[in-house]
């Protein structure tokens, strides 16, 4: 990250915060910084999605910590809240979300399944929701299976979070690369805890133009 980047305290809350550009880093407890400074701002992740909002302008940027708990609680809505209130409309926003732990080895229980049909079951009535009964697909780097109830796409989730307020899929771009699996080195709190691995990170930063 270049030198003076911001970063949370992150606890997988909603929790968002403005900042000017001179608070110290890691003091802030949140999930979602925003500023209208150029001082970069990130988010630190292993298998939670890091998500990066800018508008066209290049006057404003935000960075989200999105796991499931976050995205639950809204942490989305109230990221792009902070935009909103800068007078940013949603058609003037571009969204890159990073690699994050997929459904082909994100394996979680029905009871979280049924917390998410509902509270957000509206946004995919009718379609395949952000999860699976049965494993999409495997690879050879792929999770252990244990229960095997549900696999969550966090990517799907946060797209159609994203959609639903009012970003065109055009103005969203994914990695949809699998922190546990793909084989690139990306770091993953599942899969350092079911193999014996040191503890990494990824950091994802941005930053405004003026």
């Amino acid at each position: 990250m270049p030198a003076g980047t911001f970063y949370l305290r992150q606890q997988h809350s909603s929790q968002v915060v403005e900042i000017a550009g001179q608070e110290p880093a890691g003091d802030l407890s949140a999930d979602a910084v925003f500023t209208r400074s150029t001082r970069p701002v990130s988010v630190i992740t292993a298998d939670c999605l890091p998500i990066l909002v800018g508008c066209t302008s290049g006057r404003f940027v935000a960075a989200i910590h999105a796991g499931w708990k976050g995205l639950l609680g809204g942490v989305i809505a109230n990221a792009l809240g902070a935009f909103s209130q800068a007078g940013i409309e949603r058609q003037s926003l571009r969204i890159a979300i990073g690699p994050g732990i997929m459904a082909c080895c994100y394996e979680v229980p029905t009871q979280l399944t049924q917390e998410l049909q509902r509270i957000h079951g509206r946004l995919w009535s009718g379609n395949q929701p952000p999860w699976f009964v049965v494993r999409p697909c495997q690879h050879a780097n792929s999770a252990v299976a244990s229960h095997g109830e549900a696999w969550l796409s966090l990517a799907r989730y946060c797209t159609l979070l994203l959609l639903a307020e009012g970003i065109e899929a055009k103005h969203i771009e994914a990695s949809n690369l699998c922190t546990y699996c793909s084989g690139l080195g990306l770091a993953s709190y599942r899969r350092r805890h079911h193999r014996a691995e040191a503890k990494a990170f990824q950091y994802s930063w941005i930053r405004c133009l003026s």
